[in-house]
């Protein structure tokens, strides 16, 4: 196993997008936070701090072509990877650095401006305590007042079982040292063979089984970069909020979005009770002890500052929601979720004919006269769910052109991988999740409009399928893969175009297009149909 700085360098992490990081998600918690985010319909400063292959960083430059991004990993491999993306995708307002936290936070990175966000997405638990002072330093030297800082980490006590198996796993990957992929498997077996012999740690220990379940199924690049950093520490929020104290940073929000809706995820008698607490870090961790929390996804503002009643009126009429998900009213999968009520559908309704401000929400019956806290809730529980998310007005009038650029992009790598699993939209700032059908379908709309052939699609998606599969095998890869009748890929494909396509189109991801009619296949059965994400 290679390290660097203590953090596994030898096997790349698997390109994700995180929507967490987006600044509308980001303004949006602020805003349920009671803090005043950073405003959008200006040119602002961006950095994402241990970016892996970039995937984030490159949506995110794409979407907001007026904004400066930055963003930094010390693998080379990521760094080549992300670069090589932007530049296919002609993205001339994002630079990637291949720094360490050390260098950033001394200063030796000649003209990197003062940030209105910095983020980090993994990073935090995942280094030594010399990494999270260099990154509290750095923040503390570039972050503008005013400015947001994100960063999740594996939190206490939800990690306490589970930091037996990670103390387990690089404890003998250090007595094997024969590279990450082969360690893995090592690892893997070594924990299984623990767990046959009947440990009583494993059979009294509460919650412990579904990080079990996560190490048997996960993939290796994500378990390397889980489990096989000697630096890596689970977290309490009062020592995180301490570190970032120093660098003059106020807690403001948690991205989760209900996390900042008590009724939403505490009982009467728990909010009653947190409520009796002053103390803000103690509060917090008081609240992760009664969730049992593993992970947090804490919003820190440099100088934050309450929202007004008068100032949260006005974002109102500048932030908004967006269908995320085709919804069909009376949709009884979304009514039978938990929490969902008659104030979700009159939203979801109005979402599916356009984005709307929040503002004009609020002029729907169930929320006219009610206080504007009842919508927000309302949201919160949209967002969280994935049915709808947030977007900042002004992206409206975004160029389009730097998305549409990288999505097909995104789609023409489809061809021959599966990796990277979103289309950018202009009007969230961020992007949506699409699997391999739906990147091969935009394909072909992007660049013939609603007179697309279904059928041509389907075989197609057929070719590419096989051809992927196929490749797997030669690589020594195999898994048992998808196999699709004809019926079954036009199905699909039809209920794309019906469904997701005027997602798309509200969302800017594809332009030129209008909603078409749905097919007579996806229509006969559309709960069945493919409404979000095909695998």
């Amino acid at each position: 196993m290679t390290r660097t700085n203590a953090y596994v360098s030898d096997i790349t992490y698997q390109v994700t997008f995180f929507e967490e990081q987006t600044p509308a998600h980001l303004g949006f918690a602020c805003l349920l936070g009671g803090c005043e985010p950073v405003a959008l319909d200006k040119p602002f400063t961006y950095m994402e701090l241990g970016c892996g292959q970039g995937l984030t960083s490159n949506v995110l430059a794409a979407t907001h072509p007026h904004a400066r991004f930055f963003a930094c990993d010390f693998n080379p491999a990521h760094v080549a990877s992300a670069r090589e993306l932007a530049e296919a995708a002609n993205l001339d307002n994002i630079v990637f650095l291949e720094e360490s936290f050390e260098q950033l936070a001394a200063g030796k990175v000649d003209d990197l401006p003062q940030f209105d966000f910095i983020t980090m997405y993994g990073v935090y638990s995942w280094v030594d305590a010399d990494n999270r002072r260099h990154i509290a330093d750095f923040i503390k030297r570039y972050l503008k007042p005013g400015g947001i800082v994100y960063a999740n980490y594996n939190a206490m006590p939800g990690w306490s079982a589970a930091s037996v198996l990670q103390r387990l796993s690089w404890q003998h990957v250090e007595l094997h040292p024969e590279g990450s992929a082969a360690q893995i498997d090592q690892m893997r077996a070594f924990v299984q063979q623990l767990h046959d012999v009947g440990p009583r740690f494993f059979s009294t220990t509460a919650g412990l089984s579904r990080f079990m379940d996560s190490f048997s199924e996960s993939s290796k690049n994500y378990l390397a970069h889980e489990y096989l950093n000697r630096g890596w520490s689970a977290l309490y929020h009062a020592d995180v909020a301490r570190d970032m104290a120093g660098a003059k940073l106020d807690y403001a929000a948690s991205a989760q979005m209900i996390c900042n809706v008590p009724e939403l995820h505490l009982t009467p008698e728990q909010q009653r009770f947190l409520e009796t607490i002053a103390h803000g870090p103690l509060r917090e961790t008081a609240r992760d002890c009664i969730l049992n929390a593993s992970l947090r996804q804490d919003i820190f503002v440099r100088g934050a500052r309450s929202v007004s009643a008068t100032r949260l009126a006005m974002w109102m009429s500048k932030v908004g929601l967006a269908l995320a998900c085709p919804y069909l009213p009376g949709d009884m999968t979304l009514q039978a979720a938990e929490g969902f009520d008659k104030l979700h559908a009159p939203v979801l309704e109005a979402l599916t004919k356009r984005p709307h401000r929040l503002s004009d929400l609020a002029s729907l019956p169930p929320f006219a006269g009610q206080p504007t806290a009842v919508l927000l809730k309302a949201a919160a529980k949209l967002i969280s769910s994935g049915a709808a998310a947030p977007y900042f007005v002004q992206a409206a009038a975004t160029d389009p052109a730097p998305a549409h650029r990288l999505n097909m992009e995104l789609a023409r790598r489809s061809e021959t991988s599966d990796e990277y699993q979103v289309l950018a939209s202009p009007l969230l700032g961020g992007a949506t999740v699409a699997g391999l059908f739906q990147r091969l379908v935009y394909a072909f709309v992007a660049k013939q409009g609603k007179d697309v052939d279904a059928e041509l699609i389907s075989r197609h998606i057929a070719d590419v399928v096989a051809a992927q599969r196929a490749s797997s095998v030669r690589n020594s890869q195999a898994n048992e893969g998808a196999t699709y009748r004809h019926e079954e890929i036009l199905s699909t494909v039809q209920a794309i175009l019906a469904h997701r396509l005027p997602i798309w189109v509200q969302h800017g991801t594809v332009g030129g297009c209008k909603p078409m009619v749905c097919g007579k296949t996806a229509g006969a059965h559309p709960q069945n149909a493919e409404l979000c994400v095909m695998e």
